[in-house]
């Protein structure tokens, strides 16, 4: 695992957090129908308990299984001899298209729905929004981003 890479992510977490949350604060799109305190608390809280569930299961996470794959040579970019910025690029769109099938599939398939609905059903929009989501949703979610950087 990269040494800082834990603090990269959370430093890029916070930082957009909190340039998103100034600019809805500056800038709202539309006024709020229930407390932000309340929502914030519960959308953290859900936020932090997706956060254990991941690294309790899951604690080498996708950039540990990453780095295995690479010195293992597994995976269709360890194989073909590309321009390292080329890869780059396409392990992105992969995994980007990836997360968007997986997307379109939890609004799909009705059993995978109802775990997606939590992220649906916040009564407003805001910063924390789209960061809620039911914990099993999270499991599935980094199962399939581990398949595709295995793939």
């Amino acid at each position: 695992m990269p040494e800082h890479e834990t603090t990269i992510r959370l430093g890029f977490f916070f930082g957009i957090f909190a340039v998103m949350a100034c600019w809805e604060l500056i800038a709202p799109c539309r006024r709020l129908t229930a407390s932000k305190a309340q929502r914030w608390t519960r959308n953290l809280l859900i936020v932090a308990i997706n956060t254990l569930t991941v690294r309790l299961l899951f604690p080498a996470a996708a950039v540990g299984l990453a780095l295995v794959a690479a010195q293992q040579g597994w995976g269709l970019l360890n194989i073909i001899a590309l321009p390292q910025g080329l890869e780059v690029f396409l392990a992105v769109v992969a995994l980007d298209f990836a997360i968007y099938l997986q997307h379109v599939l939890f609004h799909a398939i009705p059993a995978l729905w109802r775990l997606h609905m939590v992220h649906h059903s916040d009564v407003d929009i805001d910063v924390t929004t789209g960061a809620r989501f039911h914990p099993v949703e999270i499991v599935l979610s980094i199962l399939i981003k581990f398949a595709v950087i295995l793939a």
